[in-house]
């Protein structure tokens, strides 16, 4: 019967924003809301509810702009520090190889930053990087956090690392947390 609200939910919910609900062990509702309507055309699957993809409409941002977002159940509530240390720290790596997949493809990830720290008053991982292909370079602004049993994640991709941080910084400041904690 839930599955079935998320669904009516997605189908019927304004395009500007778009739900998931996050299973146990505490009941974790989070809302991504567009934060700018005029700016953004915004679109959720219609069949993953907790996914969702927004563009900066022609000549409302300085460059072109994406940011998508997902809602997944977190494998924990209160993640521990130095366990999202460790994680963060295997980001250089995976840069790495997915380099090496690249390489015969023209393009070339450049990791210009990762690590972990509180967003919002939440557990977080964040990473920024650089992707140089034919069109030229293109760079990302990414932050997945540990939203209580929710796990919530903004790529936000621009031309402009600069506007990157900005978009990924507006969705996240939209974003609307209802937790009914563990009893």
């Amino acid at each position: 019967m839930r599955w079935l609200l998320v669904i009516l939910l997605a189908a019927f919910g304004s395009m500007n924003s778009w739900q998931a609900l996050a299973q146990a062990p505490g009941t974790t509702r989070v809302k991504i809301k567009n934060p700018d309507p005029a700016k953004w055309s915004g679109s959720s699957s219609f069949f993953n509810s907790s996914t969702g993809e927004f563009i900066c409409r022609p000549l409302a941002c300085p460059v072109p702009s994406k940011v998508t977002a997902s809602i997944s159940s977190s494998p924990t509530r209160n993640p521990d520090r130095q366990a999202l240390a460790k994680l963060a720290s295997q980001i250089p790596e995976a840069m790495s190889q997915a380099n090496a997949k690249a390489a015969g493809t023209g393009r070339k990830l450049e990791r210009i930053s990762s690590g972990t720290t509180t967003i919002r008053g939440y557990p977080a991982i964040v990473q920024e990087a650089r992707v140089d292909g034919e069109k030229g370079a293109l760079y990302l602004s990414k932050a997945t956090m540990f939203v209580k049993s929710a796990l919530v994640s903004f790529s936000s991709y621009s031309k402009s690392l600069e506007v990157a941080r900005r978009n990924r910084s507006a969705f996240v400041q939209a974003m609307v947390v209802e937790d009914t904690p563990i009893q």
